[in-house]
């Protein structure tokens, strides 16, 4: 159970970091703030909507935001098999379409999250930023509800067989199941993320934006403080 419930900020983990492809040189330019990139980045990832970053960043259409971003389309293809393979290095194979059936569920679950953001300290000259975000949080009694629910559905002679794949392959569907038709609540929390002036190339020119200094660690605020951790 608790590699299943640690699933969630792992998956946002590894779309934040696949999301960012930066370089190391080029001219200046006035980068876009912060926290409108941290909301453009929300909205490419968990929203399918690159428009906000096509404004902010310059690129001649979504197709090519998305292409530079590495979102075009094959990184939601190949998550579920990434992540299968980090599980089966950790000692616990599933198989690509159980994960991919769980992945598919917490990007509908988290479909309907909201998140604003604002820039409480930027200093270009240092390149350095702290963004304060805002979601709006799920309930974590629903939660908690739900993957009781979804473990009463679990055969327990499979539970007890010492087949562990088997068992857990069997708890990742059902928690699929589980969590696909939850909605978050009108609740909010915040949370801050360090940001960081880099040089990324953007329709063939480097242009200065500002970024998430740690993306697997934005990735893991933004999945842990939604769901109430």
């Amino acid at each position: 159970m608790k590699q299943v419930r640690r699933i969630p900020a792992l998956l946002l983990a590894m779309l934040m970091v696949c999301s960012l492809t930066l370089t190391s040189c080029g001219k200046k330019e006035a980068p876009a703030p912060a926290d409108q990139v941290a909301v453009a980045l929300f909205n490419m990832i968990l929203k399918d909507d690159a428009s906000t970053l096509v404004e902010l960043f310059g690129y001649a259409d979504e197709a090519e935001a998305r292409k530079d971003m590495g979102l075009d389309g094959s990184l939601y293809d190949e998550l579920a098999e990434q992540l299968a393979t980090q599980f089966t290095t950790n000692g616990m194979t599933v198989s690509n379409e159980e994960m991919q059936e769980f992945v598919d569920a917490f990007m509908k679950m988290f479909s309907e999250v909201k998140l604003t953001a604002v820039t409480k300290q930027s200093d270009e000259k240092t390149g350095a930023a702290v963004v304060t975000c805002t979601v709006n949080t799920f309930d974590p009694t629903a939660l908690t509800e739900a993957m009781t629910n979804a473990m009463s559905n679990v055969d327990p002679d499979l539970l007890q067989s010492g087949d562990m794949d088997a068992a857990f392959g069997t708890i990742l569907q059902a928690a699929a199941g589980a969590i696909s038709d939850i909605k978050p609540t009108d609740n909010t929390a915040d949370f801050d993320v360090d940001f960081e002036l880099a040089d990324m190339e953007i329709n063939g020119k480097t242009k200065k934006v500002w970024v998430p200094k740690d993306a697997a660690e934005f990735g893991n605020l933004l999945s842990t403080t939604a769901m109430g951790g």
